[in-house]
């Protein structure tokens, strides 16, 4: 038997990683989720009828949506990956070569990583940088006696909540990082003891067992 077909992962690396992937889809599905229903809070809620001693709703004329993009785009471009991940795992990676299969999965389990970093710095380096930008004017609005103090406050709670779910699944993401690193080390120190004993024993073969022949 090849030795790479008899090498085993622990078993709890395999269940821990679908559950981490699994929760990567959920967290990143439910940050997609937030913004955009915050989005559609910004494109809708334009026109509400006033009350007594209310101010109209506004948003500044050109609103900084960057922030909430950037981290939309990435929350839903780590969705499809950990959805597409999860469904091939149970075809192509069967077919990949073990070594292959585990270096290809380090490298777009960091790529992840760093791209959730990258989301996560850009959404609070440019929230914090512009007074106009989405989530921040919502914040400074919220308790405004307006007529769209609620759509306000939910804007802010959103953007809030979005941020620390994708918190959450770059943080998941890390540890399906650190999993994939510990199967590689374990594929690599179960395949040394076959290797070795597959060369002492094309070894012993072409030298020969002294002592057995005349």
């Amino acid at each position: 038997m090849h030795p790479e077909l008899s090498i085993q992962h622990a078993p709890w690396l395999s269940r821990l990683r679908s559950a981490l992937r699994l929760l990567i889809i959920v967290l990143s599905g439910a940050v997609v989720v937030f913004l955009v229903h915050t989005l559609e809070i910004f494109r809708g809620n334009t026109y509400l009828d006033l009350r007594k001693g209310e101010l109209p709703m506004t948003w500044p004329a050109r609103t900084n949506l960057i922030p909430t993009l950037i981290l939309f785009a990435i929350a839903a471009a780590n969705f499809l990956a950990s959805v597409s991940t999860l469904a091939l795992s149970f075809t192509r990676s069967f077919r990949r070569p073990i070594r292959s299969r585990d270096l290809y999965r380090i490298v777009a389990g960091s790529f992840g990583v760093l791209s959730w970093g990258a989301a996560l710095a850009a959404f609070t380096l440019l929230d914090k940088a512009s007074k106009a930008s989405l989530g921040r004017y919502a914040c400074s609005n919220k308790n405004v006696m307006s007529n769209g103090r609620y759509q306000y406050r939910t804007v802010c709670e959103e953007q809030g909540v979005a941020f620390y779910l994708a918190i959450g699944a770059a943080s998941a993401e890390l540890l399906t990082l650190m999993t994939l690193a510990v199967s590689a080390y374990l594929s690599v120190k179960q395949r040394t003891p076959h290797l070795k004993s597959d060369h002492d024993r094309k070894a012993s073969t072409s030298v020969g067992i002294p002592g057995r022949y005349p």
